[in-house]
């Protein structure tokens, strides 16, 4: 536990002196504020594209554009610009967790005296999900301020799920960056197999069958959630199978880079059967 505080706070602290959290925080504070802003003004922007375009003259554009609430600042934030600017940076800041010691070659100093490989994946899991949850939390507060700014007095349901399922998949997509990174150990091929593995499970997600347990169904979630077409319920199996999956993620990670050939073949086949099981008893009893 001593050697993983350690670490970590090397980790945090090279943050800190590679500026990668101040970047993490300035990009996630500027799509927070942008969501807004977008909802905002839109609307006149699409009015002076009809209104330019001859083939719209005469028409009554009042039955085509109306006038922005709260909800279509939200609905930007989560489509727009978290669902896809967001966890796109996320990806791309974090493929080369790895790569960049094995270059400098501070990790393998740092593991000739004694430190844990187990250690080094949790330790570098964990300072990724704090910056994750900051740049976030970061991103979230700015859009509700503004949002309640622009758009004083109007509601939108169930708001917390839907910024808490964001949260879920972002902490979801570390995961398998961090097994990703272990297996390929160079930052482009770490962040190509999260872009493979995304789009495999998007084209699952076209199964309604699967798309109910499916962890990808987490960036669509919040704006069905806050327009109400879905209701808190059905996130439920989507969040079992996503923390199953990071689990899942984590555990693998540590075993990959553990090195260890000993019992690695039998440790993996149960994990995997355990997470298999847990997955079927979500859908039979969830």
């Amino acid at each position: 536990m001593r050697n993983y505080i350690i670490f970590l706070n090397k980790e945090l602290f090279e943050s800190l002196k590679t500026y990668k959290l101040l970047i993490m925080g300035a990009v996630f504070l500027f799509l927070g504020m942008a969501a807004p802003l977008t909802a905002m003004f839109m609307p006149e922007i699409l009015r002076w594209a009809l209104e330019s375009d001859p083939s719209t003259a005469g028409m009554d554009l009042s039955v085509l554009i109306t006038e922005p609430v709260a909800l279509d600042s939200w609905v930007q934030f989560f489509a727009s610009y978290i669902g896809q600017m967001g966890l796109f940076v996320l990806v791309i800041v974090f493929s080369g967790m790895l790569s960049s010691e094995f270059s400098r070659g501070t990790l393998t100093i740092m593991l000739s005296k004694g430190l844990s490989r187990s250690t080094v994946v949790l330790a570098k899991l964990t300072s990724a999900l704090v910056i994750w949850t900051a740049s976030y939390a970061l991103a979230a507060l700015a859009a509700w301020g503004y949002t309640a700014y622009m758009f004083p007095g109007d509601s939108v349901p169930n708001l917390f799920l839907a910024v808490f399922s964001m949260w879920v998949f972002g902490v979801f997509l570390l995961a398998l960056t961090v097994l990703m990174a272990t297996l390929t150990k160079r930052g482009f091929a770490c962040m190509l197999s999260v872009g493979a593995t995304v789009v495999v499970l998007m084209l699952l997600n076209m199964v309604p069958q699967i798309a109910r347990y499916n962890p990808v169904s987490l960036v669509d979630l919040p704006i069905r959630l806050i327009t109400n077409t879905a209701t808190p319920g059905d996130l439920l199996p989507v969040l079992i199978f996503a923390l199953i999956g990071i689990l899942t993620f984590s555990a693998l990670a540590v075993m990959v880079f553990s090195k260890s050939k000993k019992n690695i073949i039998r440790k993996t086949v149960l994990l995997i059967g355990a997470a298999a099981l847990c997955m079927v008893a979500t859908v039979l009893f969830v």
